[in-house]
């Protein structure tokens, strides 16, 4: 049987999940799909090597997403100690061809290929046909791009945009940063609004309120404050809804988002019900004279698994084109 040379493996890494696919890159097919927890290995080349020893062969070429920046030879994965030269992950994918992507910029490229089976509105709106989008997205940390029209078609538009300096607009807030920053440091959107955020405001928040609680796992902060079982993981989560709101206005205003919001990473497909809420949407749309701009813009949260797979696959075919 003659290989498909338009067939590749693409992978998404990000801090906690490693994914793996293998992709007709024009076609967006997904199949092979598996999903390893990234400390079961102790090397990305570690994960690459298991996955490819359960397919019956190796594409020609590999696209890969990772939570970081891809600029030079050596790569590094920013929330996990991760590194590797593209020389070693070519070696270790046996392509002919890699290319790499930051995970972010791979949702962004995925955007227009997703469906309402792949997504759910958390906010209603009409978006604007061509406008640019953005998606963000908390999870191990806390990634920005954006999607951009031009002449040539859509392009993506990676950023660290979850280092900004998170915004305090109250007394409450200043004194949940005041904590956080204890030892003295740069506070950012990302030391919040993520995973290992949640865990430091459950403590923080514990501190100001008299109550010497320990770490807790982000996956029982979530499941109790959502329970209702811990009020002081619902105040967590109150705050964290809030704040995740507040910044993606935030960058739905950088970027002009007429073409609508989107929200991945983790977290958030697991607390739906509450991104659906008033907190969430006032907080988004709570930008003075420009309420009214973002009042029209529609917010989803991306459900499917392998939106970031589809993306690498995407951003690999715009480099190899069909001939």
């Amino acid at each position: 049987m003659k290989a498909n040379p338009r067939q590749a493996l693409v992978g998404d890494i990000g801090g906690t999940h490693a994914r793996f696919a293998i992709t007709d890159i024009d076609e967006l097919t997904i199949d092979h799909f598996v999903i390893f927890r990234c400390n079961m290995f102790a090397s990305l080349q570690d994960a690459v090597k298991a996955y490819l020893a359960s397919i019956p062969h190796r594409p020609l070429m590999a696209g890969i997403a990772i939570a970081g920046p891809v600029a030079g030879e050596e790569l590094r994965l920013t929330n996990l100690p991760w590194s590797f030269t593209r020389a070693e992950l070519k070696a270790v994918t046996g392509a002919e061809y890699l290319h790499v992507v930051n995970d972010f910029e791979a949702l962004a490229l995925s955007l227009p290929y997703l469906t309402t089976h792949d997504l759910q509105e958390i906010r209603g709106g009409k978006p604007s046909e061509g406008g640019a989008k953005v998606v963000l997205g908390p999870g191990t940390g806390l990634g920005v791009a954006g999607l951009v029209p031009a002449p040539s078609g859509w392009v993506a538009v990676p950023t660290e945009g979850g280092h900004v300096s998170f915004p305090v607009e109250n007394a409450d807030e200043l004194e949940i940063v005041a904590r956080i920053r204890e030892g003295g440091g740069h506070v950012s959107a990302e030391q919040l609004i993520s995973g290992p955020g949640l865990a430091r405001l459950y403590e923080a928040l514990g501190c100001t309120r008299g109550q010497n609680v320990g770490p807790l796992p982000v996956a029982e902060i979530v499941e109790l404050g959502l329970a209702g079982e811990d009020p002081l993981a619902g105040e967590v989560l109150g705050h964290f809804v809030k704040w995740l709101g507040r910044f993606a206005g935030d960058v739905a205003l950088l970027y002009g988002a007429r073409g609508g919001v989107y929200l991945g990473g983790g977290i958030a497909p697991r607390v739906l019900d509450l991104l659906a809420t008033d907190a969430f949407c006032a907080a988004f749309a709570s930008k003075g004279r420009l309420a009214s701009f973002l009042e029209k813009l529609p917010v989803h949260v991306i459900k499917t698994q392998d939106a970031g797979l589809r993306g690498a696959a995407v951003a690999l075919s715009n480099v190899m084109p069909a001939a």
